[in-house]
């Protein structure tokens, strides 16, 4: 049974037959002839389709390798250029960001970036009159992550976006990085205020080695990787049609039906928890409750269990969680986002991360529940 849906999904249905159907594709999109026009003809539908998903215009899609490569971009590509020109800039971003923001960010303050970084509440959402607060005449952009990957808490980026347009005259970027949230979340692009959103095929029943970055129009961007003219001169490389295909079939699908999705996942997602504190008492969950918390989220620790041996162990059994974001795994230290709500270091390293499907059900609860109950009996200390 597979629970780590923040890491990675499967392919859907419909996402599997696009990338099938366009595969036999050869040709490259920037050629003239006829193999090349009709890669071209697949790429610029995809890109079509994935820009009416979130509102917005196809020459705003810039399509990456992957999610990280589109937060790179956004944050590289805006920032870099000006820093090099001589300006003095600082961004503001929250310290449970994903690594793909913080390290790029990172790697500017050494060409005189200053980032300045929020803290969040114990429930892990951060207040949009923190990062006012935070905002500084210097104040270039603003980096959010719409939901956490690693407890689910939904950040207020409609109302952090407002903040920002209170003075207009001052021009603040707002970068969100959506790619945990659009299988759960409303993404018109218009209604969310941004400027530049990140985007993950492989988080949404679609495929792995395809991202994309929203940009919107007039915001100005240099590439981060050089070569050819692709993507309008804002990211070398050639396309891959068929994965945008099957990144824009998983994206309209996403889409659609948000409301009932949530509902039900969210309804399942509620009884694991009561199953969990059932067996488990001590269960501490990590992360908001209610309407904060993305619909398919549960962030535990169990005191006593190493959340390490707890998936390893979980995996013995037929059960696929995590401890933390996938891109992470190779640090050994416990999660700096579990930390950053106040957890110590013994319980942010039992912490492990259910992240449900969508098709999840009841009967998978109980057994994740009574799975969990067996390790923490035979393992804890």
């Amino acid at each position: 049974m597979y629970a780590d849906a923040a890491a990675a999904t499967p392919l859907s249905r419909r996402a599997k037959a696009e990338l099938l159907r366009v595969l036999p594709l050869y040709g490259n999109p920037g050629g003239l002839h006829q193999e090349a026009r009709a890669a071209k003809q697949e790429l610029e539908a995809a890109r079509k389709k994935i820009a009416d998903a979130i509102g917005a215009h196809p020459d705003e899609i810039v399509f990456t390798a992957s999610g990280t490569e589109a937060n790179n971009l956004a944050l590289l590509g805006t920032l870099a250029p000006r820093l090099r020109l001589g300006e003095k800039l600082s961004a503001v971003t929250s310290v449970i960001e994903h690594q793909s923001v913080l390290a790029p960010l990172r790697s500017l303050e050494r060409e005189g970036l200053e980032v300045v970084l929020v803290g969040v509440q114990p429930d892990g959402i951060l207040f949009p009159n923190a990062v006012s607060d935070a905002l500084r005449p210097d104040t270039a952009l603003v980096s959010v992550q719409l939901i956490n990957s690693e407890m689910g808490s939904m950040q207020p980026v409609r109302e952090i976006a407002k903040e920002l347009r209170r003075v207009p005259e001052r021009k603040i970027l707002m970068h969100v990085d959506a790619s945990q949230a659009p299988l759960w979340l409303d993404l018109m692009v218009e209604r969310l205020g941004v400027d530049l959103m990140t985007l993950d095929a492989q988080k949404i029943l679609g495929p792995k080695g395809i991202g994309a970055l929203y940009i919107k129009r007039g915001t100005l961007i240099d590439p981060v990787i050089w070569g050819g003219g692709q993507e309008k001169g804002r990211r070398a490389g050639t396309e891959n049609a068929p994965l945008a295909a099957s990144f824009a079939a998983a994206l309209a699908d996403a889409q659609q039906g948000v409301g009932k999705r949530v509902k039900k996942v969210s309804a399942v997602r509620d009884f694991l928890l009561a199953e969990i504190k059932k067996v488990l008492p001590d269960a501490v969950l990590h992360g908001p409750s209610g309407e904060s918390r993305v619909a398919n989220n549960l962030n535990i620790s169990i005191p006593g269990l190493d959340g390490q041996m707890a998936v390893v162990a979980m995996d013995a059994a037929g059960i696929a969680v995590s401890t933390r974001s996938a891109c992470s795994t190779d640090n050994e230290e416990p999660s700096y986002v579990i930390e950053a709500l106040g957890a110590d270091k013994k319980t942010a390293g039992e912490a492990i991360r259910i992240t449900l499907l969508p098709n999840v059900s009841y009967q998978d609860a109980r057994r994740i529940a009574q799975a969990l109950s067996e390790i923490a009996n035979r393992y804890r200390k």
